[in-house]
Formats: structure tokens, C-alpha cells, sequence
């Protein structure tokens, strides 16, 4: 009878233990599952900011684009301008030959003393313009080469 108390205890132990056991892998598997959860919606939360973000560049980078198109059109518009007005003082120059030999000393003079303050002009406006020309370079060339790309 002995034998039947220690039989019963160690199979009620036994049961027990793997009981025990059972319900610590449930416990554990609940854990793991909330750990899982969490991470998996952290991913999910990272991915929408991922996705907010990339959708904020492209917005910006359309932007930028449509800026560019309209200025580009702008500067077409300027440029076709600026060629009609050449057009019409290349036409006006073509006649000053004939004009200064038939004209008197006094008028010469004065077209000598205009053309020489237009010409001053035209040499300002050309170094201003070359000056921002040098520089929008240098800007265009930094950024270039802060760019990240796969070579550096």
C-alpha cells in the first residue's frame, strides 16, 4: 500500500509538473505573441511614415518641377522678346555707317559720346551678369557634389 501512495504521489507530481508546465507555455506564448504584435506594429507605423515621407519628396519634387517648367517658359518668352528687340537695333545699326557720313561734326560727336555711355552700360550688366552666372555655378557644382550618390 506503500508502493501505491508513492505510485499515486509521483504520477500526481508528474501531472502536475506537466501541468505546470502547459500553463508556463501558454504564458510564455501570450508574451510572445504580444511581443510580436508590438513589433509588428511598429513596423506598420514605421512604414506609414516611410510612406508619408517619401510621398512629401515626391509632392515637393513635382513642385519644384512645375516651377521649373513655368520658368523655363517664362525665360523662353524673355529670350524671344529680347531677339525681336536685337533684331530691330541691328536693323537701326545697319544705317548709322550712312547716317554718321552725312552727319555734322557736332552729331557725331554726340553719337560718339551715347554710344560710348551704352557701351559702359552693356560692360556693367555684363560682369553683374557674369558674376551671378559664376556663382549660380558654384552653387550648382556644391550641390552636386554634397549630393550623396553610390561612388562615395
Amino acid at each position: 500500500m506503500l508502493y501505491t501512495y508513492v505510485a499515486t504521489g509521483l504520477i500526481a507530481g508528474a501531472v502536475a509538473a506537466t501541468g505546470a508546465w502547459q500553463v508556463q507555455g501558454w504564458r510564455l506564448g501570450g508574451q510572445l505573441a504580444k511581443q510580436e504584435a508590438a513589433h509588428a506594429s511598429a513596423i506598420a507605423s514605421a512604414n506609414q511614415a516611410a510612406l508619408r515621407l517619401t510621398e512629401i519628396y515626391q509632392e515637393n519634387a513635382n513642385a519644384a518641377v512645375r516651377k521649373a517648367e513655368a520658368r523655363s517658359a517664362q525665360n523662353k518668352r524673355d529670350a524671344d522678346g529680347l531677339r525681336d528687340e536685337l533684331d530691330g537695333l541691328r536693323g537701326v545699326l545697319a544705317t548709322v555707317p550712312d547716317r554718321i557720313r552725312n552727319a555734322s561734326r557736332e552729331a557725331v560727336n554726340q553719337y560718339a559720346n551715347t554710344a560710348s555711355l551704352v557701351f559702359d552700360q552693356c560692360i556693367r550688366r555684363y560682369s553683374e551678369m557674369a558674376g551671378a552666372a559664376q556663382g549660380h555655378a558654384s552653387d550648382v557644382q556644391t550641390l552636386m557634389d554634397a549630393w550623396p550618390s553610390k561612388s562615395r
